[in-house]
């Protein structure tokens, strides 16, 4: 019985070590919308439209890089679809500050677009809405019927 006890413990010390190790190597998703976003194609973007065609590029240095989208934030007003999009996390060293690359990406509305003007988050509600960044420049309208 002695073996078996020692033999548990070990293992249940083993299983505790292990889930320390992998929860520290797990990062937080941020909330923070840190990507900006056009549609590809506004000609093919309708009342209709339950998908829409996004080129996305993360704001700030990094780079050239934006990554892989991780969260995108829909907010569904009787006037407005707001969008915001969160892309991966950098890595912790120094960045230079070129353009960064475009990723397309299709984001899938819960309810079709109906008359209602596409605004991004990312101009809406940060420090970029007084039109500082050039997508900026039209108060964060993307789309308008």
């Amino acid at each position: 019985m002695r073996l078996f006890t020692g033999s548990f413990g070990f293992v249940a010390v083993i299983l505790l070590a292990a889930s320390l190790g992998v929860g520290s190597c797990s990062r937080p998703v941020p909330d923070d919308v840190n990507a900006q976003w056009e549609l590809s194609n506004p000609q093919k973007v309708s009342a209709q439209s339950e998908s829409l065609d996004l080129k996305v590029t993360r704001i700030g240095c990094a780079s050239g890089f934006t990554g892989d989208i991780t969260v995108t934030q829909v907010n569904y007003s009787t006037e407005n679809v707001a969008v915001g999009i969160v892309v991966e996390p950098l890595k912790d060293r120094a960045q230079t500050c070129q353009s960064n690359q475009t990723v397309s990406y299709t984001l899938d509305l819960s309810e079709p677009l109906g008359e209602r003007t596409l605004i991004d988050l990312s101009c809406a509600e940060t420090s970029d809405a007084d039109g500082s960044t050039a997508n900026c420049q039209s108060e964060a309208v993307r789309w308008k019927p």
